[in-house]
């Protein structure tokens, strides 16, 4: 679908859900596409996220995923919170309401933090997906936008269009961080599939010179996994996780928990080597300490 979903639901407007009654106050709009619409509400004193859909096929999916996922004892917990449909305007649209998350756009927080961070969060959005996949689902549609870093680095995972059940075809993607976009394999529903979209990510990350944009307006024909692996080679502040990465884009990991295990690993390496005496501001000096306590405080509770 190429035509934006767009409803004028303005800061102050009051929405009562036609079923279930609950009473919604908007905010703000803090997201758009072309299946819907994301909105900051307010509830009595506590603030969700309200996303009212227009393709009913791909919401009752999203819905359906976020049920599953917020039936557990995982980091995902109560993250459905509504579900409804809404009469505007003669028209009846359905919508969902999720926990709000407060947070920092992943691109935003780089700019504003040392490039070691990537560790941190790479370690806590592994997690995440591992937890996901153990559910039977794949984000999908992992990207930089659809993260969120939160306080000492964690993250969480924002818009769930893109879940889909293990083996599955994936239903909602970014071609830059698709597999598939980059000749590397099928758009099935499978943990490597997240881990490749991982691998990418980091690299967007740190490709100040949005080189990758230039690799990804090739043709197809001439685009493929090694343009990747040679704009990693590129990029010496991943220098430390690219044996890791190479493995991801490669797919040579099973399991997101397998990937977790060597990224943690790989985490400890780089605070280790911080953690050698440094001279200088007292600021990196206390970073680096930082560090180096939750290292050893994932090594200590990591589950093994």
């Amino acid at each position: 679908m190429t035509t934006l979903f767009n409803l004028d639901l303005r800061a102050g407007l009051t929405l009562r859900g036609k079923w279930n009654g609950k009473i919604y106050t908007i905010e703000r709009l803090i997201g758009a596409g072309a299946n819907g619409q994301v909105y900051l509400v307010r509830s009595g004193k506590a603030h969700y996220a309200l996303k009212i859909g227009f393709e009913t096929v791909d919401h009752q999916s999203e819905i359906n995923a976020l049920r599953s996922i917020s039936a557990t004892s995982t980091s995902f917990r109560d993250m459905l919170r509504d579900v409804d449909d809404l009469v505007w305007q003669g028209k009846e649209y359905p919508f969902f309401v999720m926990k709000y998350i407060e947070g920092t756009s992943l691109t935003q927080f780089m700019e504003t933090h040392d490039s070691d961070w990537m560790y941190v969060i790479g370690l806590h959005l592994l997690n995440k997906l591992q937890e996901l996949h153990a559910q039977g689902f794949v984000f999908g549609d992992l990207k930089m936008e659809n993260v969120l870093v939160c306080t000492y680095g964690h993250v969480e995972l924002v818009d769930f269009g893109g879940v889909t059940p293990l083996g599955r075809s994936v239903k909602q993607f970014t071609e830059l961080y698709d597999r598939g976009f980059w000749g590397a394999g099928s758009r099935v529903a499978e943990p490597s599939y997240d881990l490749f979209s991982f691998a990418v990510l980091m690299i967007r990350a740190f490709d100040t010179d949005k080189n990758i944009n230039r690799w990804s307006q090739g043709l197809p024909q001439n685009r493929s996994v090694s343009d990747l692996l040679q704009l990693l080679e590129e990029l010496p502040m991943l220098r430390s996780a690219k044996p890791v990465l190479q493995q991801m884009l490669q797919q040579q990991f099973t399991s997101a928990k397998e990937a977790s295990q060597v990224w943690r690993q790989l985490f400890l390496k780089v605070s280790k080597q911080k953690a050698e005496p440094v001279r200088g501001k007292w600021l990196p000096i206390c970073f680096t300490a930082s560090l180096v306590v939750f290292g050893f405080t994932l090594y200590l509770y990591w589950p093994k």
